[in-house]
């Protein structure tokens, strides 16, 4: 940028000395020649200078159609990363809940093991006293043989419970085995997860990052606003192209009426602090400054704010995540710069249903929601039409 002011400063020198050359001209023709020949010489550098102007301006504007068409890029790509984050996160929880679900049942077999142990370890202290003299006691204290067979029928019974037990450990130790395979498993996914969302994360930060530094490389503020705004006049344009294309489909026997009744009592799509014209500017210098930007939490539900038809509901350069609503009689609201419009086109609303989620395009102003109220290609003042308590 010094460099282009040295060499405008430069053009202007040569331009003043052309000028006093010019007006130092004397009469005789000895005398105005010497200057005619150094105004000539002074205008032949005075044009290489502009000419190298003219390809430096080309340059830059070359330049900053390319890094506005980078930024596009770049806020398409943070709006994806931020939707698989958000993804990962509810995969995260999901696997949570699994882990906590596993660990409750690994508390649970190893209580009902425990359980078995101790019922298990009296059978063998009671064993233990029985011991082989048992039998000869069996025996001897049996007063027939039926009474003596119906004793060892019993013993057998408790033997084969006790093999039963044995058996249910056994089933249990392996069910507890089983269960801490799988919670093994489910922690190595949720670490995994949890890297992964931290990577997409700081891809998101990377980006933005990026973002900013392309916009500092801008070698000429006032150049750059200028660019800004034809953008921004380009987005316009295209979008009161596209309100008028809606007008001439518009299909008024499907559309509700009484939209300009609700003038000033129209309810606001979401609560927050309201920033208008030199606000907008400040906060963001390509930000529109005919609508609203109303400030939010980020996924917050957007709402319409009157009964109608969904004529417009995706991506609009200028605008972001954008929707438009017909009301009927050619009165249209917008909503921009959300993070997800959730009703499609031709999709009828009612009065206060979420249209869109609250997007954060990363200006000062935080997460919010761009708000116009328009009357076929009119803007119209959204403030005369809220309810603005």
């Amino acid at each position: 940028m010094s460099l282009r002011i040295n060499g405008f400063l430069s053009s202007f020198s040569i331009i003043s000395a052309a000028t006093m050359a010019f007006f130092s001209i004397g009469f005789s023709e000895a005398e105005e020649k010497p200057y005619v020949d150094s105004a000539r010489s002074q205008g032949t550098q005075i044009e290489e200078h502009l000419l190298e102007q003219q390809e430096e301006l080309l340059s830059v504007d070359t330049k900053e159609k390319d890094i506005l068409g980078q930024l596009e890029r770049l806020e398409k790509d943070v709006t994806r990363k931020r939707r698989e984050a958000r993804k990962l996160s509810n995969k995260i929880e999901k696997v949570s809940v699994e882990i906590l679900a596993g660990q409750g049942r690994i508390r649970q077999l190893n209580q009902s093991s425990l359980a078995v142990r101790r019922t298990l370890t009296k059978r063998l202290v009671a064993f233990y006293k029985f011991g082989r003299p048992g039998y000869v006691r069996l025996l001897a204290n049996s007063t027939s043989l039926q009474e003596f067979q119906k004793a060892i029928k019993y013993t057998k019974a408790l033997m084969n419970q006790d093999k039963e037990i044995l058996d249910m450990l056994a089933r249990q130790m392996s069910q507890v085995e089983n269960e801490v395979q799988i919670l093994k498993k489910n922690v190595a996914a949720l670490e995994a997860l949890k890297k992964a969302k931290n990577e997409s994360m700081a891809l998101v930060e990377k980006s933005i990052e990026k973002k900013v530094f392309l916009l500092m490389k801008v070698h000429r503020e006032k150049e750059f606003y200028a660019k800004a705004v034809e953008e921004l006049r380009g987005a316009t344009q295209a979008l009161n192209h596209t309100v008028m294309y809606l007008e001439k489909e518009d299909r008024q026997e499907s559309l509700p009426s009484g939209f300009a009744e609700m003038k000033g009592k129209i309810p606001l799509p979401l609560h927050g602090k309201i920033l208008r014209g030199a606000q907008l500017v400040k906060s963001n210098p390509f930000m529109h400054r005919k609508g609203i930007y109303i400030t939010g939490c980020a996924r917050e539900e957007v709402r319409s704010v009157f009964p109608g038809r969904v004529d417009f509901s995706g991506w609009f350069k200028g605008y972001g995540q954008l929707m438009i609503i017909n009301h009927g009689s050619h009165y249209f609201t917008v909503f921009a710069h959300l993070d997800e419009t959730i009703k499609q086109k031709g999709e009828m609303v009612s009065g206060r249903e979420a249209v869109g989620l609250v997007g954060n395009p990363g200006w000062d102003a935080g997460p919010g929601v761009y708000f116009e109220i328009r009357k076929g290609r009119e803007q119209l003042d959204p403030r005369a039409w809220l309810k603005i308590e």
